[in-house]
């Protein structure tokens, strides 16, 4: 386990095998030298598809700095107004994340 912004996420797993196609909160990350760095935060209803098919994979590509790496928020029944808002809280907490929430915000 490993704690960000007071949530418990799985992982880092190096790949979607074992990541469930349920809904939840999930980290994009990479790791060097043992250090992780955080690349992106997002939020599904089915987050193995998510991870697979992202739409920013290509900033994850761009900024890692060594294997990328997923970490997973379980979420249950919780709705997509609330995952949002963990994604919103983890983003003020990690202002270095480079990938933008929405395509049109610059890239950090």
């Amino acid at each position: 386990m490993m704690p960000i912004a007071d949530y418990a996420f799985e992982g880092p797993y190096r790949s979607v095998e074992k990541i469930e196609d349920s809904p939840g909160v999930f980290l994009v990350m990479c790791e060097l030298a043992g250090k992780y760095y955080l690349l992106d935060v997002d939020h599904s209803d089915e987050m193995r598809k998510a991870i697979q098919n992202h739409e920013r994979r290509s900033c994850w590509e761009k900024h890692r700095r060594g294997p990328i790496k997923y970490a997973i928020h379980y979420t249950g029944d919780m709705s997509p107004g609330k995952r949002e808002k963990i994604e919103k809280k983890i983003r003020r907490e990690y202002k270095t994340i480079p990938c933008p929430a929405h395509p049109t915000e610059a890239p950090r």
